[in-house]
């Protein structure tokens, strides 16, 4: 990307709007980097703004050549209401063209651009198969008692000593934490308990054969955890489709990420994408294909402004 001006703010969205409120224009007038998410950090430490530079889009045409049959076709298809020919802002009637034998630009359709960088592969979250799942190889005996002393001995390293119990189930090894420190082990939001999760992962990697996953619990924390963002997603979805703009949830794990995405995946009057790096990441909820209309009518009249959905 070229020169941009670079905006901060405590999250994606929000940082967005800034932009948009200050540049005059709307997200799909816009080229937009992101250059960081923005991170609660590890146990409140290590917090980082979102970040990201911001230039008006280019204007494109594409003048590549083809039959001209086929290129008037795709003309007619691409810009009913611009008539070939026609100089840049002018405004005639649809009926009444007047192509120019010499000069002939074929318009190019901009598709209006995400608000930020897209994951793929939670955004359209794969459908349950029909199929079993391929059952991986246990790990043995051994290796989930050296994995329950491990998560034993941490707890008790972090003042929090609890009872706990490691199983294996659906190619993961469950682990559980109860007792009376659970809810000191759970933290705010969860969050020592993923960080705990994170830690241990790396330090049994070795007793984990290929592909085995690793689920950390403490009580019944992860399914109150599942349920309160089921309702927060589709309350947040109502937002964005009463009013068009953007809403986030942010720091995610991702099996917190995948409820998010299969909550929404019905619902054609959204979106939602996962946004930033690293393990915890950000879910954003957005109209699709908002502002294209009115985007397509500003660029054809000269007329600038912000438009409402930003």
């Amino acid at each position: 990307m070229g020169k941009g001006k670079d905006f901060f703010g405590k999250d994606i969205a929000e940082v967005i709007e800034q932009a948009c409120r200050e540049l005059g224009a709307s997200s799909e007038d816009l080229d937009i980097e992101v250059l960081e998410t923005g991170s609660a950090g590890i146990f409140g430490l290590c917090k980082k703004k979102a970040h990201i530079r911001v230039q008006p889009k280019a204007v494109k045409q594409d003048v590549e050549s083809e039959p001209a049959p086929q290129k008037q076709k795709a003309e007619a298809v691409a810009a009913p209401s611009e008539p070939m020919g026609q100089a840049p802002g002018a405004e005639e009637p649809v009926d009444t063209p007047e192509p120019s034998p010499k000069k002939k630009a074929k318009p190019v359709v901009e598709e209006p651009s995400e608000p930020v960088q897209t994951e793929p592969e939670e955004a359209l979250p794969v459908q349950p198969q029909e199929a079993p799942p391929t059952q991986l190889e246990p790990p043995s005996a051994e290796g989930l008692t050296a994995i329950e002393a491990d998560l034993r001995h941490l707890l008790e390293l972090m003042g929090l000593p609890s009872d706990v119990s490691v199983h294996f189930e659906e190619n993961t090894v469950q682990c559980h934490i109860t007792g009376p420190n659970q809810e000191q082990v759970i933290g705010s939001e969860g969050r020592t308990l993923d960080s705990l999760q994170y830690l241990l992962r790396k330090m049994v990697s070795n007793h984990l054969p290929d592909r085995i996953m690793l689920a950390l619990n403490a009580g019944d924390f992860r399914e109150r955890r599942a349920e309160e963002l089921k309702v927060r997603a589709v309350e947040l979805a109502a937002k964005v489709k009463e009013d068009g703009k953007t809403q986030s949830i942010p720091a995610l794990n991702p099996s917190e990420r995948r409820v998010v995405h299969m909550i929404l995946q019905e619902d054609k009057g959204v979106r939602s994408r996962s946004v930033g790096e690293g393990l915890f990441k950000k879910v954003l909820i957005y109209k699709p294909g908002k502002g294209r209309r009115s985007s397509s009518k500003k660029r054809r009249g000269g007329h600038g402004g912000r438009s409402s959905n930003d």
